[in-house]
């Protein structure tokens, strides 16, 4: 028996409808699996062009036995630096003319 206002109702009847629907598309649109193609072994191109001269092999050369003192590492010289040398430029980098751009200290 209660007078019911068609504008409001249509309104509510939107609302509902809006939150039915799901705010995020399912993940199946957004997942592609291409896990078969992965398996499979890409052939190499037979116009590619082939690799020409003689192989490169590295050489080992005589060792640095001058200095018996020197750090084992990079990273341990890099700390023996910074705690002797503190604030000292350890990096400077060079714009195209030839003129220090950055400078980097360690320490």
């Amino acid at each position: 028996g209660v007078p019911v206002n068609s504008r409001v109702s249509s309104k509510i009847q939107q609302l509902l409808n809006t939150l039915k629907r799901p705010k995020r598309p399912p993940l199946k649109e957004f997942f592609v699996d291409d896990f078969e193609e992965l398996l499979e072994v890409q052939q190499p191109d037979p116009n590619q062009p082939k690799p020409e001269g003689n192989q490169v092999n590295v050489l080992k050369g005589e060792p640095l036995g001058v200095v018996t003192n020197w750090p084992p590492s990079l990273l341990a010289a890099l700390q023996r630096w910074g705690t002797t040398q503190s604030k000292a430029p350890c990096l400077t980098a060079l714009d195209t003319t030839g003129k220090a751009v950055y400078t980097l200290t360690y320490g």
